[in-house]
This record gives structure tokens, sequence and C-alpha cells, in this order.
């Protein structure tokens, strides 16, 4: 199972006609004995128009908020890019009254995918401000970029002025200083809005004043009672239920999506990782969860 985020909205009225994907091939990471990856590389090389694949509906919390009367900021690195485009094509549909910022951070414009896009939907839209950051542009890339460096705080706090809502999309190291160098700046946490890629660190975060050293686990549905082992404190109930057999649903494994909602049953959870995702009372998303008490029922 893999997870990407929509890359387009549609323009025309009523139900979209289209859902669209952007994929970056991923090679083999050099010096590491590690294969390239093996869903996009799948993607690139046998999908094309007329196959038929299996997929998941659209799921996720990290959708443009188009009520807001406050300027709008979508800032990415990287292949934080897709959801970001597909953002910016709402806001200019739908916010044709809103500033509207669009600040990308990449290497130079080998990594610069639909730059061309972009500069198009600012010249059709007087309300839409883009700035591009190359950290190694290319003698050839002259032009193609309005300053050198990173999309990060300082280049921010230079550009936007006045309160705004930030919605961001880029890896880990990105997001995290980002989020502290507005924080920082005075832009309230409500105000900051944003989508991981990968798996935060899992701190736990207990409820109970002390941790537990093991826990028995029931997954009714499977008929399946397991010990959880608190010498294992960043094992997930996710993690449990496959090493014993369960297989649950799932696709992110980072709070984000929502596909392993799960009913707790009996007992209690702790979170690993923040939740993105929402989560119905009563509920859990087992992909960040461990147990928090002695004993724990999961309609699984």
């Amino acid at each position: 199972m893999r997870t990407y985020s929509l890359s387009d909205f549609p323009s025309g009225d009523g139900v979209p006609d289209h859902y669209r994907i952007s994929v970056k091939r991923e090679a083999a990471p050099e010096g590491l004995d590690v294969p390239p990856g093996v869903a996009s590389n799948f993607l690139h090389d046998h999908v094309q128009e007329g196959t038929t694949l299996n997929i998941r509906p659209p799921a996720g919390n990290f959708t443009l908020d188009s009520d807001s009367a406050e300027p709008i900021v979508l800032v990415s690195n990287g292949v934080g890019f897709t959801p970001m485009l597909a953002m910016l094509k709402a806001a200019v549909l739908q916010c044709p009254q809103r500033p509207i910022w669009f600040v990308h951070g990449c290497r130079n414009s080998q990594y610069h995918a639909f730059g061309s896009a972009v500069d198009e939907l600012a010249r059709t839209h007087r309300n839409l401000n883009v700035h591009v950051a190359y950290s190694r542009p290319q003698p050839s890339d002259h032009g193609r970029f309005q300053s050198q460096g990173y999309g990060d705080g300082p280049l921010l706090q230079k550009l936007i002025q006045g309160s705004a809502a930030y919605d961001l999309c880029g890896s880990a190291g990105f997001m995290d200083s980002l989020v502290m160098a507005l924080q920082q700046a005075g832009v309230k946490p409500a105000a900051i809005r944003f989508e991981r890629f990968s798996q935060v660190p899992r701190v736990a975060q207990t409820t109970t004043t002390e941790p537990v050293s093991s826990a028995e686990v029931q997954f009714c549905r499977s008929g399946r009672r397991v010990t959880w082992d608190g010498r294992r404190p960043e094992q997930s109930l996710l993690e449990l239920a496959e090493a014993n057999g369960v297989k649950p649903p799932f696709a992110c494994r980072a709070g984000v999506c929502g596909t392993c909602t799960t009913r707790v049953l009996g007992g209690s959870v702790a979170y690993l990782a923040e939740p993105t995702a929402e989560v119905p009372p009563g509920s859990t998303l087992i992909c960040i969860a461990r147990p928090a008490g002695e004993s724990l029922e999961l309609d699984q």
C-alpha cells in the first residue's frame, strides 16, 4: 500500500471527472544497499492510460480552508509540492479576493516540477505571488527562481507581512524548523497546518503516571490475544498486530490518512506521535498508538 497526494483541482463544476497524482521516480540511494522505490518505479514503467488499479478513496484533513479571510501562504519543498499545487488551484478559484503566496524550495530546475503551470496561474491571477528558492542553482537556471537558498523562516518573514494562514508540506526537518520559526515569529499554532510524507520520531505520550511494563492486547474480531512488551515502547499496535498474523487496513503508518482507525472496545491507548487525521470518539489510530494500561481490546 502506498499513499500519494492529489496534485490537481479540476476547475469544472460538480463532481470532478478525474483525480491526479504526480509521482517522482525514486532511484536506489547512492552508497546504500537499498533497492529503488518499488511503487514509484512500477507506476512509471507499467501504468499507462487504460490500466486498472485498486485504490482507496481520498482521505485526510489537509485541505484548503476556503472560509477564512486571511492571506493564504502555501509553502513546500521537494515532493511536498504536489498537494500544494492542488491547494493553489483551489485557492485561485475559490478565494479570488484573498492574497495568495506560493513559496517553494528545491535544489534546481532539474528538481522543479510544474514550474510553468504555477507561472501561468500567476500571470492570470493578480492576487497570486510566487517565490521559488533554489538551494543549488545551475548556470542555466537564470530567470527560473527568485532567490538562492531555502524556503525557510527568514524568507517567509521577509515576504509575508501581517497575519496569514500557513499550509506546509515537505520533509520532516524542513517542516519542524519552519513551524518553530513561525511560532517564534508570533504566528499562532492554529494558523499553521501541515502534512508529513514520512513518519515523525516517536515519543510516547502516556496517559498514565507510570509506563506499563506489558499489556494484554485482544484483537477481538481476529480472535487473537497477544502481549505487548513494554521493553519496546516504540512498537505500535499496528506493528504488534502484523507480528501476530492480524492484518488491519493501513496506508500511511504516520497518523495522517486515518485508514487504520480502529474502535477501542476496552482499555486505553497512548500516542507515539501527534495524530494528524481526525480520530472519532472511542477510536484510535493504531499505526501510532500503544497500550496505556495493562489490558486493551480492539475491534480488529
